[in-house]
């Protein structure tokens, strides 16, 4: 895990890639590297850097930026390869030999040997940039689930690309202009969907995709994005199961993913909860690893809200190493500032895992593994109950539908417009998730920005979704929705800005292939939380936590907001200074003030959203602009359009 960052076809490429590496130092402590990048007869095209933390092979031979043996290739990595030994082997067997222990030079070989070709052979997560100097082109390519997160601008000739967006403003090349359609976006669902950033002229490279970089004629010019694999499993030609998949058989792969994952050259630790996904994960690497592993829990004093006991209990069963993170409300507003210093884009969520692994990497740990993703793939969420509750009302004429949910649209009530989201879906599996993604109804982000929403919920990764299951549609929905848009990013942000590596082992393609071949049957009970993953582990996780209802993690905030950190929020929300950031101050206001009078629905969701959005962009100086600097195509399904 590492930070990447490098400019292609400037004459201030050295220049421009110092400044944006020198903002990812946090990602990487261990080392830090650069190489400047040459075409035919030795011209400059360019320069990339690194900086790195070291995981796998901990000696200069994992040195980034890395070139190959004969000076054609150069890479620099962030992220792992979990079955580099496997493609090393592969490669030795074509007389291709690999010096180091690590998973980067292996890399490099696969892209020597194989060409774009290597890309679907590869578990595991990662963004990385490679230049060609025979060919004089660069790529940047990003991982299928989009884990790993890589942004890129172009302008004036060159392209500039970076682990995070703030890195790329630290360029001082691109304006810190907030785009207006990305704030849209970010009022709709609570974070800003890609390929939109927050910055108006930067982009995120699409997941399961490798961007080429054309710098032939000295500039160098950004090409459209081609695909290598999909986040879900309808490019192996996945179809909807009509029986339940083997237990048995998911088991082993889960146990298998997660052997994968704890392949370090460090010790490895692992976030706990009281659920069914991290204790999953615990279970299983307690069977794998040889070591005595450690876990850690963020621990409340609000009983309704901690998961203390559970996971106290989960990890005496399996012998860790236990740690508990107490954190209050003051904890909270204590830390704030440096959460926000290292907050890359404005999100509703994260905070939580800026905590726990700022704990992880006190302790001298440098890799952690997480539940993410089980919700996702077995069915955890509200929006795959709904989506089978809502899919009668497709039988009705569309025309009532739509007069429904205009009625719910004149309404206040968070509830309601939830409502109103099911009526408008397109589908019933789009409507479920837009009932439960929705944070702001379009007709209240029009009163606050001045135009409707940003929908996140369409058809991602170029998915035919006919071909899928109405749960299977959810999954991919929040697969490419909420997890891509919200979890990862922030996952991968909050852990990085301590040095620290975040492994999702549920996150693997042969765990969603397991996974997709279960009916729809088999992963909603109406006493059970995910049924397919607490009959794939029966055996080894105690009855009482396979039958104890979900509780999803989240910060005591709708208590804090009102005690610890409620002068700190009304300052900002109760003040006109949104307009800085494209809101209207009245509707503003109101919502905070609407959460002051409890009025009915009205959670502490919103009223953080909008707190957390304008205190980002103050503290990165970014403000709204002229939004008709960027425009989508309508027919770029893979939209990597660049902002001249």
């Amino acid at each position: 895990m590492c930070g990447i960052a490098g400019a292609f076809g400037s004459r201030e490429s050295r220049a421009l890639t110092e400044r944006i590496a020198a903002a990812l130092d946090h990602r990487g402590p261990d080392d830090s590297g650069f190489a400047a990048l040459s075409g035919t007869g030795g011209a400059a095209r360019g320069t990339f850097g690194h900086r790195r933390l070291a995981i796998l092979d901990l000696t200069a031979a994992g040195h980034q930026p890395m070139w190959s043996p004969d000076g054609r290739y150069c890479l620099t990595c962030n992220g792992e390869i979990y079955n580099f030994r496997q493609l090393r082997d592969e490669l030795a067997g074509e007389g291709i030999r690999v010096r180091s222990t690590g998973d980067t030079e292996v890399l490099l070989a696969g892209w020597a040997r194989w060409g774009p070709a290597v890309l679907p052979r590869l578990r595991g997560m990662f963004a990385f940039a490679l230049w060609d100097s025979e060919q004089e082109r660069g790529y940047l390519v990003r991982d299928a689930f989009g884990i790993k997160p890589l942004y890129v601008n172009e302008s004036g000739g060159a392209v500039l690309f970076a682990s995070e967006v703030r890195a790329l403003l630290a360029s001082e090349r691109i304006p810190r202009k907030l785009s207006a359609e990305a704030l849209r976006s970010y009022l709709s669902t609570g974070s800003v969907a890609e390929p939109l950033t927050i910055i108006d002229s930067v982009r995120a490279v699409p997941p399961g995709c490798f961007v080429p970089i054309d710098c032939r004629r000295g500039g160098a010019i950004l090409a459209r994005a081609e695909r290598f694999a999909t986040s879900l499993t309808v490019s192996d030609g996945v179809e909807s199961p009509e029986t339940g998949g083997d237990v048995t058989q998911l088991r082993q792969i889960l146990r298998d993913s997660v052997s994968h994952h704890l392949v370090s050259d460090v010790p490895v630790a692992l976030f706990l909860s009281g659920g069914i996904d991290s204790s999953s994960v615990v279970a299983l690497a307690s069977e794998v690893s040889e070591t005595r592993l450690d876990t850690f829990t963020v621990t409340f004093d609000e009983a309704d809200y901690t998961e203390a006991g559970p996971a106290r209990s989960t990890a005496k069963l399996f012998g860790t190493q236990h740690h508990e993170i107490p954190l209050s409300g003051s904890d909270l507003l204590d830390a704030l500032p440096d959460a926000f210093g290292a907050m890359d884009q404005p999100s509703l969520d994260g905070l939580n895992t800026y905590v726990v692994s700022r704990a992880v990497r006190a302790s001298g740990l440098k890799v952690v593994l997480s539940g993410l993703g089980g919700d996702e793939l077995f069915g955890g969420y509200p929006s795959f109950r709904r989506a089978r509750l809502v899919a009668p009302i497709w039988k009705l004429p569309r025309m009532a539908r739509r007069m429904g949910a205009a009625g719910a649209d004149l309404s206040r009530d968070p509830r309601l417009e939830r409502i109103s989201a099911l009526l408008r879906g397109k589908s019933p599996a789009e409507a479920a998730y837009r009932a439960s993604r929705t944070l702001f109804s379009d007709t209240h982000v029009q009163s606050l920005a001045g135009r409707t929403g940003y929908s996140t919920a369409i058809a991602p990764d170029d998915a035919d979704l006919s071909r899928l299951s109405l749960l299977q549609q959810i999954s991919l929905y929040e697969l490419t929705g909420y997890m891509r848009n919200t979890l990862l990013r922030d996952s991968d942000v909050f852990s990085m800005a301590h040095g620290l590596e975040l492994r999702v082992p549920f996150i693997d393609r042969e765990v969603a292939r397991a996974v997709m071949t279960f009916a729809d049957s088999a992963k909603l009970n109406r006493g059970i939380s995910k049924p397919i993953l607490a009959r794939a582990m029966h055996d080894i996780l105690p009855e009482e936590l396979l039958s104890r209802p979900k509780q999803g993690f989240t910060l005591p905030f709708e208590r804090w907001m009102r005690q610890d950190l409620f002068r700190e929020i009304d300052e900002v929300l109760a003040s006109p200074a949104p307009r800085h950031v494209g809101l209207a101050s009245s509707p503003t206001a109101r919502v905070w003030s609407d959460f002051q009078e409890r009025r009915p629905g009205m959670s502490w969701s919103r009223q953080w959203a909008l707190y957390t959005l304008i205190r980002w962009a103050a503290h990165n100086g970014v403000a709204v602009g002229d939004e008709s600097a960027f425009m989508l195509g309508q027919d770029d399904s893979l939209p990597l359009a660049s902002a001249q």
